[in-house]
């Protein structure tokens, strides 16, 4: 009976043993055939980029549907796939793969970003800032400034000034340099008819990056209404200096038009 027993137990732990040796083989065939999936599915997503950048969004699409078919949970790729169908002017498929891309990443910040930027493009604005605010949240996000930047313009759409300069603070409380958030407080600055306050944003814009034909058309609204003629004509020089195909320029002539038609309807 000892025999027996002990010939018992050693065959139950040699059967024991195979089925663990067979179960580490099956994981790591499992793992070869996910590791070699990620493979094939990250080049296409990779040639998908490349070929966006390059203006071809068909052969991008192409490659990103094949990422996705390889590895459908792959939420990098589903968010890649969204940014091609809205240079194809296809918001509702866009959306759709957004979706699909937060929940299957719901605390990736750069994603629920996008996926907020597409949003307020779409005029929904509350879902919007959930999900900016989502990607604030995110630990693992390295720029929630640029999401607090981008939900302050998106509550200029609105628009909600108060919201506005609330998250634009913030961002500028992370990132004091922040060009688009410093440019975007002098607007809100203006539109309060904090003047003062709106030209030290300018200043400050102007020390990290150069103004635009918006920027420039805005330092001539700050400077008229604190009645700096002198920077007014050095904004107005600028602008036609180095933007004279824009729309700023063509306001710029129109009300300049317009001080001459009432100046000679005086006299």
């Amino acid at each position: 009976m000892k025999l027996l027993r002990s010939l018992t137990l050693r065959m139950a732990f040699v059967i024991a043993l195979s089925f663990m040796l067979f179960a580490c083989a099956t994981v790591q065939e499992q793992e070869r055939e996910d590791k070699a999936k990620f493979g094939i599915a990250d080049t296409n997503l990779r040639l998908g980029l490349g070929y966006l950048q390059q203006g071809r969004d068909e052969a991008a699409l192409q490659k990103l549907k094949k990422a996705v078919d390889t590895m459908p949970e792959y939420a990098e790729a589903h968010s890649s796939i969204a940014l091609a169908y809205i240079r194809m002017d296809k918001p509702e498929k866009a959306e759709a793969h957004y979706q699909q891309a937060v929940e299957l990443k719901p605390d990736d910040g750069s994603i629920q970003n996008n996926y907020a930027v597409f949003l307020c493009g779409q005029g929904k604005y509350a879902e919007a800032e959930q999900h900016f605010l989502t990607a604030v949240k995110s630990r693992r996000y390295r720029t929630p400034a640029e999401a607090l930047e981008n939900l302050g313009v998106c509550m200029l759409q609105v628009p909600d000034l108060e919201k506005a300069e609330t998250y634009l603070r913030k961002a500028l409380q992370i990132d004091s340099r922040l060009p688009g958030a410093l440019l975007q407080m002098a607007r809100v600055s203006a539109e309060k008819k904090r003047m003062m306050s709106a030209r030290a944003y300018l200043q400050r814009y102007q020390e990290v990056a150069t103004l635009g034909p918006d920027g420039l058309w805005l330092g001539i609204q700050v400077e008229t209404g604190l009645e700096d003629m002198t920077a007014v004509r050095e904004y107005k020089s600028l602008l036609r200096q180095n933007y004279s195909d824009s729309n700023e320029m063509r306001m710029l002539l129109e009300a300049e038009a317009r001080e001459r038609d009432g100046a000679s309807g005086q006299q």
